[in-house]
């Protein structure tokens, strides 16, 4: 999955889990400010992330990205390791 696709699948599953409108937020939104992603929110989010890209993430690095850009960082770095662990 492409960066730009991640960042539109990424911002659905964050609009859907807060029932809000997909452009409700941009990428450097704060998502607790922008459409109320609680810390309920951010584990649903951080469980489909897993479930999407089939990699464990340690809950603080979640709760510590605020934004949709923060979240996208967490998830490249995780699959450059899946990469290096590889190969």
């Amino acid at each position: 999955m492409k960066l730009k696709q991640r960042e539109t699948w990424l911002r659905a599953t964050i609009t859907r889990i807060a029932g809000k409108p997909a452009d409700a937020v941009s990428a450097d939104a704060d998502l607790q400010e922008a459409v109320g992603l609680d810390s309920l929110g951010r584990l649903e989010v951080l469980s489909e992330i897993e479930d999407e890209f089939d990699f464990l993430i340690d809950d603080q690095e979640i709760f510590t990205s605020a934004t949709i850009t923060r979240m996208l960082e967490v998830i490249r770095r995780h699959l450059a390791e899946d990469t290096k662990d590889e190969g």
